[in-house]
């Protein structure tokens, strides 16, 4: 494992759940009780009003200094925070260590992170129409993605206004994918801070499968992020995933596992 481009996938990918943190904060009266905050030198976020662990996250050195890692994830276990662990598929075990603190390795919750340089990509040339989502598009993206990742109802108005509030963030790109007018597939693009393009959610309705949308958007994600100068596409997949296939496919390879930790018992 490349220890140094896994830690750069796992920064732009932080940066990209931040800045989705962070525009629910904006919200005004903060109603789903959105914060950011700090452990030392990482990020940490939390969403009161969703238990997901895409938005309850406490990064930190688990093996140098694990007892501040130990301490916000006691203090914040009614949000069902967490925290990722990353190596190879084989050592993620069900139960790992930080310090005297005993995790937990939730269920369904192991990716592989995928990446690979802007200049090895091998894109997929297609004829689909993709465009960056609007006002007037995005709640079609957010009903795809919602569908997609099977949002609870009680749920989807705190992922749209997640969504909401980044569309003027710079780094932050969303596309869509129209097929007759209509909107059947959409993705996301983070810009991080060290170069790396991270292509993050994507999701095509389920009628409209299989069709070729999900490799055009790969695609298209990456030819964006070249003309911004990114040094390195990076994303994130389930093992047997179509998903991981089709990444594959466009050149990027597997950098590293990562798995996500609760404290044991918590």
């Amino acid at each position: 494992m490349d220890v140094e481009l896994a830690h750069k996938i796992e920064t732009a990918e932080s940066e990209y759940l931040v800045s989705r943190v962070e525009s629910l904060s904006r919200v005004r009266g903060n109603p789903f009780g959105a914060r950011v905050f700090s452990n030392e030198a990482f990020p940490c976020f939390q969403v009161k009003a969703s238990p997901s662990p895409m938005l309850n996250r406490i990064y930190g050195d688990s093996s140098g200094r694990p007892n501040p890692l130990l301490s916000l994830l006691k203090e914040s276990a009614e949000y069902s925070t967490i925290t990722p662990l990353i190596g190879k598929v084989s050592t993620l075990e069900q139960y790992a260590f930080a310090g005297e603190g005993r995790l937990e390795r939730l269920r369904g919750w192991t990716h592989l992170q995928l990446a690979c340089s802007v200049n090895d990509v091998v894109l997929n040339y297609h004829s689909f129409e993709i465009e960056e989502v609007t006002s007037h598009t995005l709640p079609d993206f957010a009903a795809i993605h919602a569908s997609g990742f099977h949002t609870k109802p009680e749920h989807r108005q705190l992922s749209q206004a997640s969504f909401a509030g980044l569309m003027s963030n710079e780094r932050l790109k969303i596309y869509v994918l129209k097929a007759d007018g209509q909107v059947v597939a959409g993705a996301l693009m983070y810009l991080a801070s060290n170069g790396v393009a991270y292509l993050g959610t994507a999701a095509t309705r389920k009628n409209a499968r299989g069709l070729g949308y999900h490799g055009a958007l790969i695609s298209h994600r990456i030819e964006q992020a070249k003309k911004h100068g990114s040094l390195v596409i990076a994303a994130t997949a389930l093992p047997n995933s179509q998903s991981r296939r089709n990444l594959q496919r466009t050149g990027l390879a597997t950098s590293h596992a990562q798995a996500l930790y609760r404290l044991a018992g918590s």
